[in-house]
Order: structure tokens, then C-alpha cells, then sequence
């Protein structure tokens, strides 16, 4: 009895066109594909969410607010993130005390793309805060915005 299963394995094994006996087959590696190219929308992006402290550091400073929300122009940014080269972009940053300034933000990234430190420059202000209105969004936001 128990030869007709392996008879029946055997036998369907030879119609498929599968050898019924063990092999020893050398195992390629596969090649990893490369990590997706960081194009300047993207880097754009990271860089606003950086300064507004959705990106791995905290959120930026001025003297009477932090950043709430930012449009960094893809246009401007200065070169792919490296371990040892600062990428800086241009943007316009909201401050939670209502007031918008065009700033250049510069990320110096690890050797992993990660952020290790953010600043901006004084920048020159858009907006000046509104007399106890609170923040008012006059800049155009991303595809990706903060909440």
C-alpha cells in the first residue's frame, strides 16, 4: 500500500515534466535594486516637513513662534542630501504666531538620509502677524501638508 502513493507521485511528477528526484541547484543571488532616486519634489517636501517638525528634528524657531506649516520650492533645492553636504532649499514658513517669511532651510543629512541638523536663515518676512487674529495661511501648501 504504501508504494502506490509514491508510484502515483512519480507518475504525476513524469506528466508535469518534473524530475521525481532531488537536484542540487546552485542559488543566484538576487540583485537588490537600487534605492529610488531622491528627485527635488520629494526632497522639497522632506525638507518642509523637517521644518515643521514632522521630519525627524524639531520644528523651527523664530523669537515669538515655531513653524507650522511650509512650501519649500523644488526649483531651489540645492543638490541631492549627502553625509557631508548640507541640501538648502528656499521656502515660505508660517509661524504659529501668524507670521510668513520666505527663508532658505538648509538639513545636513547622516550617512543613511537621515536629518541630523535644520536651520534657516533671518529670511525676509511675507506676512506680518495679524493684531489678535491668530495665524492666518496666505502661502501655497504642497501635495503633502501638515495637519
Amino acid at each position: 500500500m504504501k508504494r502506490t502513493p509514491a508510484i502515483a507521485v512519480i507518475g504525476l511528477a513524469g506528466l508535469l515534466g518534473v524530475a521525481a528526484c532531488g537536484a542540487r541547484v546552485q542559488a543566484t543571488p538576487v540583485p537588490v535594486p537600487p534605492a529610488a532616486p531622491i528627485n527635488s519634489d520629494s526632497l522639497a517636501r522632506q525638507i518642509a516637513n523637517i521644518a515643521v517638525g514632522k521630519g525627524g528634528l524639531t520644528a523651527l524657531a523664530d523669537g515669538d513662534g515655531q513653524a507650522i506649516l511650509a512650501y519649500c520650492d523644488p526649483s531651489t533645492v540645492s543638490g541631492p542630501p549627502h553625509a557631508s553636504t548640507p541640501t538648502s532649499v528656499s521656502c515660505g514658513i508660517e509661524y504659529s504666531d501668524g507670521s510668513v517669511w520666505r527663508q532658505t532651510v538648509t538639513v545636513a543629512f547622516d550617512s543613511h538620509s537621515r536629518p541630523i541638523t535644520g536651520r534657516a536663515n533671518r529670511g525676509t518676512e511675507i506676512l506680518q502677524p495679524a493684531a489678535g487674529d491668530g495665524p492666518i495661511t496666505r502661502i501655497r501648501c504642497s501635495p503633502v501638508c501638515p495637519n
